[in-house]
């Protein structure tokens, strides 16, 4: 006799709940590193040497969670993480490879002379959008049953967007906490603005004389 009754009932529940925590866990904690990469762009060259410092300490370890959560995945329905990550492949491989660009673009602007420096800028830049477009878009076909249609990949897509915007919103409110003076300021019209703000302001970044 079982002392907390039958595993086979309750176990599959008790490691639902666990890699739900995990991805909760990494979309907060992660998710402010790649809003604040998505947001990069939007900054002067000062500025953006502050974003970076400010999510330096912690930027790395928090995809841990990820790993995580795919793990527990792995150990508990093995079967639904071959069915999942099958049906996800070509996103999964871009979301590695966007990690991947993210982590190299890191740590060489660091190292790198000043004249490079806006290389690896766009490069963490695109890793962070690639990863975050990436899990939105996962996420949504992950909703809609892992069906490759038409409609199942327009609301996937939407997925997308938004989500980015979301850790775009999380990252703005980092640079709040985490910075002062003009770019705090400028962190706050990003998170109050929402989608539209960050539409607005990714618009006056592509065409400065238009708008």
């Amino acid at each position: 006799m079982y002392l907390f009754g039958d595993p086979n009932v309750w176990l599959p529940f008790v490691f639902g709940a666990l890699m739900g925590l995990s991805i909760l866990i990494y979309v907060v904690l992660d998710g402010f590193d790649l809003g604040v990469g998505v947001l990069l762009p939007l900054a002067d060259d000062a500025e953006k040497d502050r974003m970076i410092a400010s999510i330096g300490p912690f930027w790395d370890a928090n995809e841990t969670w990820l790993v995580l959560a795919i793990g527990l995945l792995l150990v508990a329905f093995p079967a639904a993480h071959g069915d999942i990550l099958t049906a996800l492949y070509l996103p999964v491989a871009l979301m590695l490879m966007g990690l991947i660009l993210r982590g190299v673009a890191f740590e060489f602007r660091a190292k790198a002379p000043e004249r490079w420096k806006p290389l690896w800028n766009h490069a963490f830049f695109t890793g962070s959008l690639i990863t975050a477009l990436c899990q939105g878009l996962m996420l949504g076909m992950y909703i809609m049953g892992l069906d490759w249609t038409l409609f199942h990949v327009g609301f996937a897509t939407l997925t997308a967007v938004f989500l980015t915007v979301a850790y775009s919103f999380i990252g703005a409110t980092w640079l709040i906490l985490k910075t002062e003076g003009a770019l705090q300021r400028k962190a706050a019209n990003w998170a109050r603005g929402g989608v539209w703000g960050w539409c607005w302001a990714w618009a006056r970044y592509r065409w400065p004389r238009r708008l």
